[in-house]
């Protein structure tokens, strides 16, 4: 059984966003969990970040979830999540000022 802790969330790329969208990130560390003789075996499975893209209607009710992605081994680039997110949604502000990185 993996087991995914929950380790840290923040927002990213806000400021490049269009008005009301919003990603946030959240890693976990994954621990594989295994029985072992009576007792438990707790083994480290490394990290993913699970990218959330979310819209903010603008009233009093809660966001409203578009999608989310999950890359192994990382925070991905502003290249690799842009070129992941346009695939299927328009977020990202068009203008070439807005090009500042991580």
């Amino acid at each position: 059984m993996i087991v995914h802790e929950l380790t840290d969330i923040e927002h990213l790329f806000t400021e490049q966003l269009q008005e009301g969208y919003y990603i946030i990130r959240e890693t976990y560390q994954n621990v594989l969990v295994e029985p072992a003789g009576g007792t438990v075996r707790q083994v480290d499975a490394g990290t993913e970040e699970v990218v959330t893209i979310v819209f903010d209607p603008g009233d009093e009710y809660s966001l409203i979830r578009l999608d989310t992605y999950t890359f192994i081994g990382g925070i991905p680039s502003l290249i690799e999540l842009k070129e992941t997110i346009a695939t299927e949604y328009d977020v990202f502000v068009h203008n070439h000022s807005a090009t500042s990185y991580m």
